[in-house]
């Protein structure tokens, strides 16, 4: 029976650390991981003002072997700022242990990445098994791996699972974004307005927003066949 779990890795412990401490500003949400023998393949968004600096330090880590560009595009995130939108796909080299070789090893499935500040990465993974769960706990204890665990459940008990999908914080976020007109044409709240208000960096209520969004289409309009 498969497990979920949630967790904070640093960023040095799982990928692209040299470009996020270059381009601590860029938020990078990460939508699915092909694992090899000795590569990895994130495809992933990278959302910013500027995503400039951030592709020319993509291009320069010594871990990544090749950089795509599958989309781009472009947003009004508040009143008078434009955040920039790309889609990447990046071969990152695996030299030394780290979490993503884990899960390859444990046959499990990154569902979810995003890194809001730089330092650290928010993941969740899918593991098919306990033992598969245990094996990769076995790898991240043995190259003493300093990532924090939020939760380990089962995706089949209801019980366990937001309504909607959407996690506390996202629900707290989509609804401080209603009741503060956010949501308005023409909006009556910048984002930035917003996450002063909640106490949170404009990055991590930016995610937040998102990834909250996503789930509540995942498991209201959006009906997979």
């Amino acid at each position: 029976m498969s497990i979920l779990t949630e967790f904070t890795v640093p960023a040095d412990e799982f990928v692209l650390a040299d470009t996020l401490t270059v381009a601590p500003e860029i938020r990078i949400e990460i939508k699915r991981v092909v694992g090899g023998e000795s590569h990895v393949t994130p495809y992933f968004w990278a959302f910013g003002e500027d995503l400039t600096n951030f592709e020319q330090a993509l291009r320069d880590d010594d871990m990544v072997r090749e950089v795509l560009t599958l989309e781009e595009q472009e947003e009004q995130a508040g009143r008078d700022e434009e955040e920039e939108e790309r889609f990447y796909r990046v071969t990152w080299e695996m030299s030394v242990p780290n979490l993503i070789t884990a899960v390859s090893d444990a046959k499990a499935t990154v569902l979810e990445a995003a890194s809001v500040d730089g330092d650290d990465w928010e993941v969740k993974i899918l593991f098919p098994n306990e033992e598969s769960l245990s094996g990769f706990w076995d790898y991240c204890l043995e190259n003493e791996f300093s990532f924090q665990p939020q939760r380990v459940y089962r995706p089949e008990n209801p019980e366990e699972r937001a309504e909607y999908g959407v996690t506390p914080d996202q629900q707290e976020a989509l609804e401080a974004a209603y009741h503060a007109g956010y949501f308005d044409v023409p909006r009556d709240r910048t984002l930035t307005e917003l996450a002063d208000n909640l106490d949170i960096s404009r990055n991590a209520l930016s995610a937040r927003l998102r990834r909250g969004h996503r789930n509540l289409l995942s498991n209201t309009l959006i009906h997979d066949d």
